[in-house]
């Protein structure tokens, strides 16, 4: 028999294979146009499916499982949709592994939302990130060759770290700096000595952000950073926030985002960048000009249109740039290019499903770990402007809304309709009556 603190160290082994996983077709090098790396990967992940099914099975979670993807159905239309558009792919066997994939990518979110509350998840991803800015900052220092950028001019010198672009390796320690930033807060509140410890490894994380040279990774983290300090204030003084108040705070965030829209130059000007965001609308307007406009409602098939060389370098010279273009460097451009207006649409009821449960679960929190599920959609809307993190060069955040999702839905938040907005009251079943 495995004594409980040991079947806990394995599970939470696999929680970190998965994040691993779901991380290592964007590690290093565009590995994931190499069709043999994909069929690994597929693999691993068969055995990390396989595995998640056999611990849900063994605590009699099957049904929960099954109980909690009927509960959110808007996961499904897409999965399905994405699963018809191998017949028309134009890589199809790319497509069949990234389909296969997603579904992996559902158990395996599926299994960690049902094992473990959103403060563990939290744990869980800290924990991660921390050993992704050691070994990130260990190829930055002892081998730049791999872990700083070193091609073209504009961005010589970026930290990349583990990650295949500069702008993704800032994308990631921002999202991880937020975690850092979490514990911090959580280590005050319960008076714990290891706050000093968060305290610099957020400043750790933040140093990463700035020496990524990403602008993306910039603005992704000022917006994450602001978002969290209204959520704090709400969090302080809902009980005295009338409905009028949201109202005007919706009309002041309005008026402000007009102001910067009709200000764009100059706000980008700090950051030594243009309003055609470094040729990515130029991009995006040949991308719909040359390609979408054929294929508008089906698209070329789950994660296939970038695969054949003779598209990436048609691309490269049609918009300049000085090497392929491997994505179209926006998450939901990515999702329309391959899966077509119909698969956005059906990707769009699943994300946007994802923030209404979101905001549910926050509404009635009593802490900010209540609100991590808004900060992560707040991370995954900002970051797929002028990156694709959806599911195009990884999955890893695919399976952490689909976790929280999970989570969420174990949390029986569907009954906040009964929960008091001003006491509410957040029991985490799965660190009691789930747990070994």
């Amino acid at each position: 028999m495995i004594n409980k603190n040991n079947q806990r160290t394995y599970e939470s082994l696999l929680a970190f294979g998965a994040f691993f996983s779901s991380n290592f077709s964007a590690f290093i090098g565009l590995i994931w146009f190499i069709p043999r790396l994909v069929f690994v990967e597929t693999i691993l992940w068969l055995i990390l499916a396989t595995l998640s099914i056999w611990i849900l099975s063994r605590h009699d979670l099957l049904s929960k499982f099954f109980m909690y993807i009927k509960e959110n159905w808007f996961v499904l239309p897409f999965l399905i949709f994405s699963g018809f558009s191998i017949f028309w792919s134009v890589t199809w066997y790319i497509s069949l592994s990234r389909w296969l994939i997603l579904i992996f990518t559902i158990i395996v979110g599926g299994y960690i939302g049902l094992r473990y509350s959103i403060q563990e998840i939290i744990g869980l991803l800290s924990d991660y990130g921390i050993w992704i800015l050691l070994l990130s900052a260990f190829l930055v220092f002892f081998m730049p060759i791999v872990g700083v950028q070193n091609y073209l001019n504009i961005i010589q010198g970026a930290w990349k770290g583990l990650y295949w672009h500069k702008n993704h390796m800032g994308l990631i320690a921002s999202f991880i700096s937020i975690l850092f930033l979490i514990n911090i807060f959580n280590s005050f509140r319960a008076k714990e000595k290891q706050k000093f410890a968060w305290i610099l490894l957020y400043i750790f994380s933040l140093l990463f952000v700035y020496q990524s040279d990403s602008v993306a990774a910039y603005i992704t983290t000022l917006f994450l950073h602001g978002v969290i300090f209204l959520a704090l204030i709400w969090l302080k003084f809902r009980k005295n926030i009338r409905y009028y108040h949201y109202l005007i705070i919706l009309i002041v965030l309005i008026f402000v985002s007009l102001i910067l829209y009709m200000n764009i130059d100059i706000f980008l000007g700090f950051f030594n960048r243009s309003t055609s965001l470094t040729g990515r609308i130029p991009m995006w307007t040949h991308l719909f000009n040359t390609y979408i406009s054929k294929r508008p409602f089906l698209g070329y098939g789950l994660n296939a249109f970038w695969y054949p060389e003779s598209t990436r370098i048609a691309v490269q010279q049609a918009v300049g740039w000085q090497d392929q273009v491997d994505i179209a460097d926006n998450g939901f451009i990515d999702v329309l290019v391959n899966t077509g207006f119909i698969g956005l649409f059906l990707f769009l009821i699943f994300y946007f499903g994802t923030w209404w449960r979101s905001i549910r679960y926050a509404w009635i929190a009593n802490d900010i770990n209540g609100l991590f599920p808004v900060f992560l959609m707040s991370f995954t809307l900002i970051a797929n402007v002028s990156f694709s993190l959806i599911f195009e060069t990884e999955s890893f955040f695919m399976l952490i809304m689909i976790s929280v999702l999970f989570c969420i839905s174990n949390n029986k938040l569907h009954l906040e309709s009964t929960s008091s907005p001003t006491h509410p009251h957040i029991e985490h079943p799965t660190e009691e009556k789930n747990r070994i």
